[in-house]
């Protein structure tokens, strides 16, 4: 029964007759409103793990069934219903009339089918699915455009309707319709693969706006780009390292040489139309021959077409002998539209006029060079445990990474820990606890396991995000996840960030509104990146989490111009030393990206002061090599003086304290015998040398000699006490305490 119908049906005044009870009529209706918001939360509830069940049966089931924020440009008329699941909605398009292609709009529970003149377009939601009715191979057989379907006279059109009617099933194929995709959106692999061009056959492989594979040994780069049918070409450098991409320039390149390098093709190709003495707008640049490594035209327009046919989201390539290669860059912005129209498509342009050579073309993957191999169900999780998540900070104080078997026994491994409230599991057997001041963040692997050490009603699992975990997957490397150590090698504790500060003149930074700056700081990033040949987002404004990423700081100089300040992993990130870093920003190639992204801003004119700037040597430094602007870590003196200084009185205090103490204690002790000696109570002649010479000053007798000495006959001199007197000895009896029968015997 759905929740509202339950709601206005059973609470309603109308129709209480219908709702069996017999409650009052304001407790009845009470109740049946708490019925129907507990049903509703419930309803959330199930909805929370939708996604999740969702994603499992998605990879549970063969690939190239699914396929994960696509939608269809076409539904069948007054067929689409509510469901509940991804599966439910395959199972009703098995009985729809004309049903090929589904749609499942998970976050609103809606099955939209659509027959085989649809196309597949890119829908931008992570909440849409689209699928096949069925996920068997001939169900899964791709419509006639992708096989056979060429378009006639009409095309392109005067609009996108007439350009879609010039097709023989009426609409123009969408890019990578044709390739089979995996349920996360992203192409699937295809075992026919063609080696292009190749250094070993004398193609320079020079290419520039590569992309850095981290953790890619340079002699394992062509394996991996073969697994990856995105990956254009690959460069293995002198330093052994990896770098993919679409690859432009390749040519001449000067103090640069690979050590080999390839441009592969994936699938193959199927020409639409000859585009000779077309331009089309939206095309980018890969290539022209002003340096003069083409002598032959013939060899320019193959390159050309290679640098198309080796990207499987490039449609469209032109080759001009006076503008240079021109083709279709999926990673820029802007792209020739669909469908292609005649506003787009000129023939009456310089360029047209001048363009010799040209095709519009489609990939695709044959069916028997694609891997289908059905992937085992996922294990259901139970007790608030849950996929693609993790905790930051990742551990606690004091703690560890382990290696456990499964979650279940990192979970227990929490619960015997003190404080530790959330536990962390990785696909390699990493385990870590978390405590309390940990906060739950998107992993980077939806395979990561993570949850509470005990499941109670104070943690609540929010629906999971497809769409930020499976970015973060595929976009990143599980760099926040713990790596197991490699025996023999010495783990090393942490990573290293690098500052980069390069003096730039001509520029005032002080005059650009904040739009114009933002803009500028993003071009500039654009720029730092492609020169060291790594992600712009791996170029930061600051070296804090919420700094911005593909961004750099603009501040102006005090003699005049600005500083460009920015932060990025060093290279290696493990490395204290910036060396390697230095080395590859202190190259022309860097003066020059800064110059075309300042012209590209299209700055005012008070900004620029000369009308040019000029780049300074740029300077990188990291914590253990800081700069000179560098703010230095605080000391341990700095930080722990006041402490120092304060124990130390304490110290000073409590030994003086101690000494004046047992200095009370002897001074008492000795008047005790004092009193003892002057009442004549028996005191032996060497307790009454140990009195000290004052005390027989103070008592009006005169000191005794040392012990031992004998002295003979009296002293005449006279002594003057400190009272002012002197004192006049009697002869001694033998009976005092200096008589003659003592110890110094004969003294009168």
């Amino acid at each position: 029964c759905n929740v509202w119908t339950l709601r206005f049906f059973c609470a309603g005044e109308a129709n209480l007759g219908y709702c069996p009870g017999s409650l009052g009529e304001s407790k009845y209706k009470g109740a049946m409103r708490s019925l129907a918001l507990l049903l509703l939360l419930s309803e959330v509830t199930i909805s929370s793990s939708q996604t999740t069940n969702d994603v499992d049966f998605m990879k549970s089931s063969p690939l190239g069934c699914f396929s994960r924020g696509y939608e269809m440009d076409y539904y069948i008329p007054n067929t689409n219903i509510n469901t509940t699941s991804l599966k439910l909605c395959q199972e009703h398009c098995q009985y729809v009339p004309g049903c090929v292609r589904f749609v499942y709009k998970a976050f609103w529970g809606e099955c939209w089918f659509a027959d085989e003149n649809a196309v597949e377009i890119p829908s931008g939601s992570p909440y849409l699915i689209a699928g096949y009715k069925s996920c068997e191979p001939e169900a899964m057989a791709l419509p006639p455009r992708c096989r056979s379907e060429l378009p006639g006279n009409g095309f392109p059109g005067y609009s996108g309707k007439s350009s879609d009617l010039a097709w023989p099933g009426g609409k123009q194929p969408y890019s990578l319709e044709c390739w089979p995709k995996r349920w996360d959106g992203a192409p699937l692999a295809c075992t026919e693969i063609t080696v292009l061009e190749d250094t070993n056959d004398g193609w320079p492989g020079k290419c520039r706006g590569l992309v850095e594979i981290k953790g890619v040994n340079g002699t394992d780069c062509g394996r991996d780009c073969r697994s990856n049918p995105s990956c254009q070409s690959w460069q293995n450098t002198v330093y052994y390292s990896c770098w993919q991409g679409l690859g432009k320039d390749c040519f001449v390149r000067s103090n640069f040489q690979p050590r080999s390098a390839q441009r592969l093709q994936h699938g193959s190709i199927r020409v639409l139309k000859d585009l000779t003495g077309y331009q089309i707008k939206g095309l980018h640049k890969g290539f022209d021959n002003a340096e003069g490594f083409f002598q032959k035209q013939e060899d320019a327009i193959v390159f050309c077409k290679n640098m198309c046919y080796s990207d499987i989201r490039c449609q469209y390539w032109l080759y001009a002998p006076n503008y240079g290669c021109y083709l279709e860059d999926a990673s820029e912005e802007h792209g020739p539209p669909y469908p292609l129209t005649v506003e787009s498509a000129k023939r009456d342009t310089g360029f047209a006029k001048d363009c010799v050579a040209g095709e519009y073309i489609q990939h695709y993957c044959p069916a028997e060079s694609v891997s289908r191999v059905v992937q085992m169900p996922l294990p259901i999780l139970a007790d608030c445990a849950e996929r693609g998540y993790r905790y930051e900070p990742p551990s606690m104080f004091l703690s560890h990474r382990s290696v456990e078997p499964n979650w279940e026994a990192c979970r227990s491994r929490c619960k015997i820990t003190v404080y530790c409230n959330y536990f962390a599991f990785w696909p390699d057997g990493g385990c870590l606890v978390a405590g309390t001041d940990s906060q739950r963040v998107v992993a980077e692997s939806y395979e990561v396991i993570s949850g509470p050490i005990h499941c109670n009603a104070s943690f609540q699992t929010p629906p999971p995000s497809v769409e930020r975990w499976v970015n973060n997957a595929s976009g990143r490397a599980q760099a926040m996840a713990p790596v197991a150590p490699v025996a023999g090698v010495q783990e090393v504790s942490s990573a290293h960030m690098a500052e980069i500060e390069i003096p730039i003149l001509g520029l005032n930074v002080q005059a650009l509104a904040p739009p114009d700056k933002h803009l500028l700081e993003g071009r500039y990033a654009d720029a730092i990146a492609k020169t060291i040949g790594v992600p712009v987002t791996e170029i930061k404004e600051g070296p804090d989490s919420n700094d911005l990423d593909a961004q750099v700081h603009l501040s102006p100089s005090v003699g005049g111009g600005c500083i460009l300040t920015a932060y990025t992993p060093n290279e290696p990130v493990t490395s204290r030393s910036p060396a390697l870093l230095a080395s590859k920003l202190k190259v022309p190639a860097l003066i020059t990206n800064l110059k075309v992204a300042t012209t590209q801003a299209q700055l005012p004119v008070m900004a620029l002061e000369g009308g040019q700037i000029q780049v300074g040597e740029p300077q990188v430094g990291t914590k253990d090599h800081p700069l000179k602007g560098l703010q230095e870590q605080p000391s341990f003196w700095s930080q722990w003086w006041p402490l120092l200084i304060a124990l130390t009185f304490a110290v000073c205090i409590g030994g003086f304290l101690f000494v004046h103490y047992f200095a009370n204690q002897s001074d008492s002790d000795g008047g005790k015998r004092k009193r003892l000696r002057v009442s004549g109570r028996g005191v032996s002649d060497e307790d009454a040398v140990e009195l000290p010479l004052k005390e027989g000053l103070e008592s009006g007798l005169p000191a005794p000699p040392p012990m031992g000495v004998y002295s003979g006959a009296p002293s005449s001199a006279s002594y003057t006490s400190s009272q002012g007197y002197t004192p006049q000895y009697p002869r001694s009896t033998g009976y005092g305490p200096y008589g003659g029968s003592g110890r110094y015997g004969g003294y009168a």
